[in-house]
Order: C-alpha cells, then structure tokens, then sequence
C-alpha cells in the first residue's frame, strides 16, 4: 500500500512497512474494507491512499475496485450541519456548504463572512474583492482563497471541519472564549427533583420516626426559568413542617453578562452578610467570562459512628438532611443558598447520640483580572421568619480590577433606619494576596436613639510551592460596639420598646484559618483549621480547630485528626480520629476500612467496614460495619449495620439498618427527578441547575457516557442529570448493546447550554432489518469487491466483501438492491430479496440470492 499526497497537502510520498500492508490486506480480504488511512501532517488534511489489490487473498483481488476507499476527506457535495474547530479548538457548531473541488474527488467547504466571524477572523485583512466574491449568489469561495497558508479538512464521518489558519490572521481573544451565538436556547420543560427520606429508630426509650421530602420545582419556557425550592418534614405524630426556601424567575442577559432574578433568593454575600429577600437582583454571572477571565458553596465534612441522620441548616432553614454510612462523610452538593452563614451541622447516630458543629466561612480576596467588574444590584424586602413585617432595603456591589495587582470595591446598603457603606481593595502581592475592607453602618433605633460604628477586615491567601505550603484562607474581622449588620438591625427594630436591647448578639470578633502543608515527597500532607467568634454582648467565645494528618503507604491510606470545639462558657470536648483504608481484589475491588476513635463524651469506640460495587457502571453499592465502644459512663455496646445503594436510569435508592447497642436504626431514601417535556414524561437521577435531555429514535438500552447509570428509554429519551453551563459540553452514546437493525449516524455532539435551561440534543438513527447477504452472478464469478450496494432510493446499504458477502443495514422485509461500482452509479446487477421471519434475539438473518442482469468482473 503506497501513501500519495493530496494536491491541497503537498506532502512528500510515504511508504508504510510491509507489517502493516499485510495486516491491511488481511482486513480488507475479510470484507472489512472501512479502513480509511489518513496521514495528518502539521498543515494538511487527510492524505490519498492507494490499496494494493494484490494483497487480496483469493480471486477477490483480481477484479477488485476500492478507489472509494481512498481518499480520506471525499464527501458527497450538500449542506451539512458541522463541529466548527479552528486550530484544532472547537468553536461551535454551523451549516456549511460544500462544492466538489475538482477531479481531486474532495471537498471543500464554502467560506462565507459569517463563517469567519465565527472562527474569529480578523476581516481587515480579507480583500474587499475577496468580501464582495463570497456576498455573490452561488459563490463558493474556499479558505485557502481568503486567507494564505489557511488549510480545511472535513471529515464526513465524524461531521467535522478543521480549519487551520495562521495566527496572524486571527482576532485575539481570550483562552477558552465561547462565543454567545453558539449558546443553546434549550427547550421547554418542566421538571419536579424530589428526595425522599424516611428514617425510624429505637434508642431503648421508644421509637421514633421522621420523614424527610425535598423538592426543586422548575419550568423552563423560552430565556426564563421559574424555580421553587422547598423542605417538608414529618413527624412521629403527624406534624408536618413545610419550609419554602425559595421562589424566582430568572433569566440571563448576555449583553450584560449578567442573571436577572425576581422573586424570593438570597444575595450572594460576597461583601455583606447573606440576606433573603423578595424583589429583584441584577448581578454579573462570572460563568459567561471565558475561563482564563473567571476569578463557593461550602463543602460540609464530618465523621458518623453508625447509620447517622445529618441535618444542615443555614439561617435558621432545613436546607439539607441524608443518611450517611459509617465513617467519614463529605456533602458537596449543598444548594446555593448564599456565601454567608454559618452552616449548623447536626449529626444524630442510630443510637440517639447527637454531634453538633458549625461551618464558617469567610471570603477570599476579592481579586479579579485587569478590566473585569463583577456588580450586583439587589431592590426589595427582606425575608426571614425572624421580622414580622417586610422591611424595604436595597443593596448594590461593585468589584473592579484596576490592573493585574490592585482590585477596588465599593457597595452600599440602605433601609428604614438604617445605612451602611464599604470600600476596599485586594491587592495581589509577592507575600500573597490581600485583602482589606472597612464598613460604616449607621442606625436608628426609636426609644433608643443612633448607633453607628466600623467593622474592618483583613483577609489573607498564599501558595508557597517551594515548600508545599497552602494558606487558603486567614480572615479576621472586627467590630465596634455601635456597629449592626443589616440582620442585626433589623432584629433589633423588631424589639418593643422594653426589649431587652442584649439580646441581640453582636459581634466583635471573628477569625478563620486554613493551613496545609506538605511533609516530604511521599510523606503525606499535614491541615489544620482555627476558627474564632465573641461578641459585644455575651460572654465566651466560640472557639474551634482540627489539626489532621493524611498519607498511604503501600497502597494503604491512613489518616489522623484532632478536633475541639468550645461554644460560649461551655467546657471544650475534644475528639480523637484514626482511620485506615487499603483495596482488596482486582476484578470487583471492595474497601476494607478500619478507624478508632476517642469521642467527646471520654468514650472510645472501634469500627471495620466493607464498601464495594457491583453490576454494569458499579450502579449498585454496599456496605457493612461493625462497631464496638466502651469507656465512660456506658456500658460497652456493639451493634452492626448495612447500607445498599443503587445508581438507576430512572432514579438514585439507597436504604440501611443497623442493630445492637442501644437502639435499632432504618431509612430508605430515593433522590431524582420528573421531566416533562414536547416528547413525552422522562424519569431521571437529580438534575442540576443546568441539564440535558438526548432524543435517540429505537436507541432503548443504550448508555449515555456522561453520566453513570443513565440509559435511552423505550421512547429513546434520556436525562443528562448535569452540564456545565457557557462551556462545551461533550454528549456521548455508547452503541454497545443496540441492536442490530438500529444504525446510529453519529455517536457524539456538542453543546453549549445557557445555565438553567434543558437542552434537547437529537441523534439520528436509521432503522431497518439487518442481514447478510450471499450474492452471486448467474454464470458463476465473484462480484466486484468492495462494490456498493445500493437501495431503491440510492442510499447505500452495504459494500460487497470477499466471496459476495455484504453485511447490509436498513432494510426492508423485502424489496430490491443495486451492485454499482463506479462513482456514476452505474449497476452491475439488481438483487430481488425477502427477509426470512426475525431470528431469535442476537441472531442475524441470512439469505442467499442471485444477483441478475450483470456479468462477472
């Protein structure tokens, strides 16, 4: 097999090794004549291949015509829908059209001045001449044409353009910059994500049971987004508690870069304390920014000693409750319910035993790139369970980044009574980065006159790799006496007039750090954590650090941590952990986990689990315990669990038990969601704020690889449970498992969705009954190898391998088919067929008939 160069490569000829010739005479000799060589080279596409028949096994080689076969980047002339990429970088999808160019037998893509806006080229440089050609009807002008040394490349299989153009032709944009045109619009939907959570237990003075039910309601229509979030929990007597956590419409403004909302949310608390309120907000969405222009939910982790109930709560709302499995827990996927306050943390074992720790957070500085602002205009009334009335307030922020080291920001608060202001800048310096703010508020209480006052904070971030030390976050902030926060005033408003003024609780200091520290090559990584808070009018602090140490040696992971916390004048509890992890088995691994521990309560307790997963995409999981604690004023008890989980198509389920020591424990829960949409009802895992929807045609079975689980329903539809909003997302089906008579045209797409919508993506399937066909000529001979075989309508079925056999697709129970061999279509024979019943499941169909009105080649 010899390489010949197209005329558009201008390559030098390439000779393959001999190894390689057999191999591919063998590949071809066995019908599999797909094989398409392409030689890439750093400017030029697909290459001409030309196959030796004589590689051929048997007679198949003498009269053999694979010409088709050998050009890489040969297409059909037509419009086509095309994955766009320039210099290898995707830049979004778009119709193009396609003249043959010549006797070369390629391609090539027609350019037209919306085309090259899309790729980012620099127009100026294009001759007017070159403009006014490409505006002409019927005009097909190629890239090499309007700009020297610019090369395309389309592959028709993959319905893929590659365009190389020189850099210096090109608009300089940012890294990662996804143009707004190539955002998708999504489609209508409406969709319920529920999860569901019953959990009893009997710690040895009477059963309890409670029941959980969280819901993310959401319609879709157009550019808006309605959203309803909301808890309900449920009682051992019935009582049922409903909590609405939040009511909007949203919608985003690419103009502007920027989320409108109206409704009920909470603000983001960058720069003041988080506050819900009812009204509406205009913010920037840093999402838009390219990715090498873009400047924190926080991330709850904690240890369970059994099957344990976590609650979180956040300004006084249930925002999150699951059971967790023995041992370390982590939740990431806390809804965004504002930057500020703290998160409380209750984690209540099988047993009745309840832990109980905050998470605080405080911002990092606030530094972003030369030229990019980041606001947030916010007009309504603040909504909490803690005001009776609906007090009116007003907030905006404004960061901007005055150059790569200085970043300012300023914002203002202001309602009834009450007035606030902030200024402050975060410089990035060769020490780290820094950031310093002052706020001024000023008060009115009536009966009790003004207070005003000043709280200053200092924030600090630094990397030091020379030493693999990470100081991600050292914040300190501090009050006067007269200073309130917005929810501090208004709580104080709400007093009567012989209120007990103290009783409010405000802040005078409050402190966080973060500090890891790598020991060594392979000697582990050492964290520690402090946070600090007292205030004016209580006495105490709230004091809490953890210092942790975390290495594997020999594939055996371990870890070690400390922990003590203080609330107010209460006595500090200290808490000891040490745990051990390593795999056991290769095919099916399954985690042996071992950990002692010294609880707060002077107790000390031992626990060994077995986690693992089995089944296709590990969808179904489990786990068993065992525990043991002795020590203190108890007894010592021990008690075992169980927790199963299963990852589906339609929704995720998870249950467990535990028994022994002084109580039993149960749950089961199931989290996912409900879509409605134009095709129909489709079941599916949660969904995030921004998720997808495929349509493959009589695809049912088949895997979506972006998501574990997730498969093609009866109706072909499937749910994407999460997408990266503003960016590429690459949506890929696994054809494995399809059958036979389904032929998928294109296995992958991309997509650029607008956060909060559902985008439909279509993949065509064409289907048909499958078979292998035995073809022969009347007086006898083979027909052409790698010959078409053709449909009444001209579309091809299959190719003729060696000894007449064609694998063909897309048929019909019966009807006739067409042996062509030159590119005029001009047939060879005509072949009248009828398909037997269908075969048993995995089974194809054969059938032997005689090619008429054609002679041996």
């Amino acid at each position: 097999m010899k390489i010949v160069p197209s005329k558009s490569a201008r390559r030098p000829r390439m000779f393959y090794q001999r190894p390689l010739v057999l191999l591919m005479g063998v590949i071809l000799s066995a019908g599999c004549v797909s094989a398409a060589a392409e030689v890439a080279s750093a400017g030029g596409g697909p290459a001409q291949v030309e196959f030796d028949s004589a590689f051929l096994i048997g007679s198949a080689g003498s009269n053999a015509d694979i010409s088709r076969f050998e050009r890489g980047d040969s297409a059909p002339p037509g419009d086509y829908r095309v994955d766009l990429h320039v210099n290898d970088q995707r830049v979004g999808r778009a119709d193009v059209s396609f003249r043959s160019a010549g006797e070369s037998g390629r391609v090539q893509a027609c350019i037209t001045s919306d085309l090259l806006q899309r790729t980012h080229t620099d127009l100026s440089r294009v001759s007017a001449e070159v403009l006014a050609a490409m505006a002409a009807d019927n005009a097909c002008i190629g890239i090499d044409a309007v700009v020297d040394g610019a090369l395309d490349v389309f592959d028709f299989p993959a319905q893929r353009l590659d365009l190389s153009i020189p850099q210096v032709a090109l608009l300089r944009v940012p890294r990662g910059y996804v143009s707004p045109d190539s955002w998708d619009a999504g489609v209508s939907t409406g969709f319920v994500n529920y999860a569901l959570d019953g959990y009893t237990a009997d710690n040895g003075f009477g059963r309890t049971s409670q029941g959980y039910v969280g819901l993310g309601m959401g319609i879709n229509m157009g550019s808006w987004r309605l959203r309803h979030d909301a808890s309900a929990r449920i009682g051992d007597t019935g009582q049922r508690q409903y909590q609405a956590i939040a009511t909007y419409a949203k919608r985003d403004i690419a103009a502007l870069g920027a989320q409108l909302t109206i409704g009920e949310d909470y603000t983001s608390g960058e720069l003041f304390d988080s506050t819900g309120f009812r009204g509406i907000r205009l913010e920037s969405d840093d999402r838009m920014l390219p990715e090498s222009l873009r400047g924190y939910a926080p991330v709850v982790s904690g240890v369970a000693y059994s099957n344990a109930r976590v609650t979180i709560r956040q300004n006084g709302i249930v925002i999150h409750e699951s059971t967790v499995a023995p041992g370390e827990f982590q939740i990431d996927d806390l809804y965004a319910t504002g930057y500020g306050g703290d998160l409380e943390v209750s984690v209540q074992e099988a047993d009745g035993s309840t832990q109980q720790f905050s998470v605080p957070f405080a911002s990092v500085p606030q530094s972003l790139r030369a030229g990019v602002s980041r606001y947030s205009v916010v007009a309504g009334t603040v909504r909490s369970a803690a005001f009776e009335g609906d007090p009116a307030f007003a907030q905006a922020t404004w960061q901007r980044g005055i150059s790569s080291l200085v970043t300012g920001y300023v914002g203002t608060t202001l309602a009834q009574d009450y007035r606030s202001a902030m200024a402050g800048v975060a410089l990035n310096t060769p020490v780290g980065a820094i950031g310093a703010d002052v706020t001024h508020a000023g008060t009115r209480l009536p009966g009790r006159g003004s207070f005003s006052g000043a709280s200053y904070r200092l924030s600090y971030a630094r990397l030091l790799p020379a030493t693999g030390t990470n100081i991600t976050l050292a914040a300190h902030r501090y009050s006067t006496s007269g200073f309130l926060a917005l929810n501090e005033a208004l709580a104080a408003l709400e007093l009567p007039a012989d209120g007990d003024f103290d009783s409010i609780q405000r802040q005078r200091n409050r402190a966080a750090l973060t500090v890891g520290q790598k020991v060594g090559a392979r000697g582990g990584r050492l964290n520690a954590t402090a946070s600090l808070a007292d205030y004016w009018n209580r006495r105490g602090s709230d004091l809490s650090y953890t210092l942790g140490y975390s290495a594997s040696y020999r594939g055996v992971g371990y870890s070690l941590s400390a922990r003590r916390q203080q609330s107010g004048e209460n006595r500090p509890a200290t808490h000891y952990y040490a745990n051990a992890t390593f795999s056991l088995g290769k095919v099916q691994p399954v985690t042996a986990t071992a950990n002692v521990a010294q609880l707060q309560d002077g107790r000390s307790q031992f626990q060994s689990t077995l986690t693992g997963a089995i089944g296709a995409d590990h969808a179904l999981s489990y786990g068993i315990s065992a525990r043991a604690a002795w020590g203190g004023d108890q007894s010592a008890e021990r008690s075992a669990s169980v927790n199963l989980g299963y990852q589906g198509r339609a929704a995720v389920l998870s249950g467990s038990a535990s028994v022994g020591g002084q109580g039993t424990q149960a749950s089961l829960s199931a989290r996912g969601a409900i879509i409605a949409h134009a095709g129909g009802i489709t079941f599916s895992q949660p969904v995030s704020e921004t998720f997808g929807l495929v349509h493959v045609p009589d695809a049912q079975g088949a895997r979506v690889l972006n998501a574990a689980g997730v498969q093609i329903d009866r109706r072909g539809y499937a749910a994407i449970p999460y997408l990266s909003p503003y960016r590429v997302n690459r949506i890929e089906i696994d054809p494995k498992g399809l059958s036979t008579d389904v032929e998928l045209k294109t296995s992958s797409q991309h997509v650029v969705p607008r956060a909060g919508l559902a985008t439909l993506l279509k993949f065509d399937t064409a289907f048909g009954r499958s078979a292998l066909l035995q073809l022969a000529l009347p007086g006898g001979g083979n027909l052409p190898f790698g010959a078409a075989v053709v449909d009444d309508s001209g579309a091809e079925v299959g190719v003729v391998g060696q000894a007449g056999r064609v694998f063909a697709r897309g048929l019909q129970e019966s009807g006739s088919l067409s042996v062509i061999q030159d590119e005029g279509g001009n047939p060879i024979c005509r072949v009248d067929y009828a398909l037997p019943p269908r075969p048993q499941a995995g089974a194809l169909a054969q059938v032997a008939t005689t090619c008429t009105g054609g002679t041996a080649q």
